[in-house]
C-alpha cells in the first residue's frame, strides 16, 4: 500500500506541469496572456516561485484606462505581474496574520486572516479564492483581484492627497505623525468634508485643544480612527466591534448595509482597502468622536 501511495503521488507530481502550464490549465487566460506580453514567462520558469493569480474576471474589474495603460507600457505591466510573485514556496499553512513576504517586485506582499468571517485570507486585501494548486516549480494560488503595490506609508499616502489634508495638519498639530509610521495599522481616514461637517465650531475646539498635550480632545478623537492591527474589508463583519487606540480603548460599531460599511451607524465607508505598506487606509465620510467628548465637542 505505501508503495502503491508512493507512486501515485510521483503520478500526480509529474501531470501538474510548470507554473505556466498550471496558470494555462485553471484557464487563467488575461494573466497568461500579460505575463507572456511582458516577457515574464521564461522568468516564471528559471525558479521555484509562488504565484498570486489574478482571475479573468479580477482583471475586468480593473479600469479601463489602467488595463489599457498596463497594455501599452510593458516595465509598469512587469513590476504590477512581478508584485503577484514571491520566490519560494508558500503553502496556505504557512501563513499567518500579519505575515509578509517580499515580492519580485521589491515590495512586501502581507497575509491577513480573519478566525469570525469563515477564516477568510486576503493578500494585501485581497481575498484567495482558491489555495496550493501544486506546479512541478512552485504554487499558484487564485484570487480575486488585482493587488496594486503601496506607494508609501500611511503617513505618505494621507500626505500627499489633497483631500487630507485637514486630518493630516491634525496628526502633525497633535504630534501622531511618527505613531502613524508604525506597522501592522489600519486608519478610517475622514476626508475635507468630513471634517466640515463636524462643523466650524468643533474643529476650532480640536486645534485650541487647552489640554492637547495630555490628550484630552485631538489625539484620542483622532487616535479612535485607528485600529492596532490590519483589517481590510474581506475581514469586517456586521456588528463587530473593533478596538482602538483611544486612551480608552473605545470600541467602534462596525454595521454592514447593502453592501455599505458603516462605522457607529453614521459614518460610511466611501474608498476601502487602500495598501499602505504599514497597513490599510479606508476613506470615511464623517468625523468620528468617542461617546465621552461628544456633548463638549459636538454639541456643546
Amino acid at each position: 500500500m505505501i508503495a502503491l501511495l508512493t507512486v501515485l503521488s510521483c503520478v500526480n507530481f509529474a501531470l501538474s506541469g510548470n507554473l505556466v502550464q498550471v496558470l494555462q490549465e485553471q484557464r487563467l487566460t488575461t494573466l497568461v496572456s500579460l505575463v507572456q506580453k511582458a516577457g515574464l514567462a521564461d522568468a516564471l520558469l528559471g525558479g521555484t516561485f509562488t504565484v498570486f493569480a489574478p482571475t479573468n474576471q479580477a482583471f475586468e474589474k480593473l479600469p479601463a484606462a489602467t488595463l489599457a495603460y498596463l497594455s501599452n507600457n510593458t516595465q509598469a505591466l512587469a513590476d504590477i505581474l512581478k508584485y503577484h510573485v514571491v520566490p519560494g514556496t508558500v503553502m496556505k499553512s504557512a501563513a499567518s496574520n500579519e505575515l509578509q513576504v517580499a515580492s519580485l517586485s521589491g515590495n512586501k506582499i502581507r497575509f491577513n486572516i480573519y478566525p469570525f468571517n469563515n477564516m477568510a485570507v486576503t493578500v494585501d486585501g485581497v481575498k484567495v479564492s482558491t489555495f496550493d494548486i501544486t506546479a512541478s516549480n512552485g504554487v499558484v494560488h487564485i484570487i480575486d483581484s488585482v493587488m496594486i503595490p503601496p506607494v508609501g506609508d500611511i503617513v505618505t499616502q494621507l500626505n500627499d492627497n489633497f483631500d487630507f489634508t485637514t486630518l493630516v495638519s491634525k496628526v502633525v498639530q497633535s504630534g501622531l505623525a511618527t505613531a502613524l509610521k508604525g506597522d501592522n495599522l489600519t486608519v478610517f481616514a475622514p476626508n475635507n468634508a468630513a471634517f466640515a461637517k463636524l462643523g466650524a465650531a468643533a474643529v476650532q475646539k480640536l486645534e485650541n485643544d487647552p489640554n492637547m498635550l495630555r490628550g484630552t480632545y485631538i489625539d484620542n478623537v483622532l487616535l479612535y480612527h485607528v485600529i492596532p492591527h490590519t483589517v481590510y474589508s474581506a475581514g469586517l463583519f456586521n456588528r463587530e466591534r473593533i478596538r482602538t487606540l483611544d486612551t480608552n480603548a473605545e470600541p467602534l460599531q462596525v454595521s454592514i448595509s447593502s453592501g455599505s460599511v458603516y462605522l457607529n451607524l453614521y459614518s460610511r465607508v466611501t474608498e476601502a482597502d487602500v495598501s499602505a505598506t504599514n497597513g490599510a487606509i479606508h476613506v470615511i465620510d464623517h468625523v468620528m468622536v468617542p461617546d465621552r467628548y461628544y456633548l463638549n465637542l459636538v454639541v456643546g
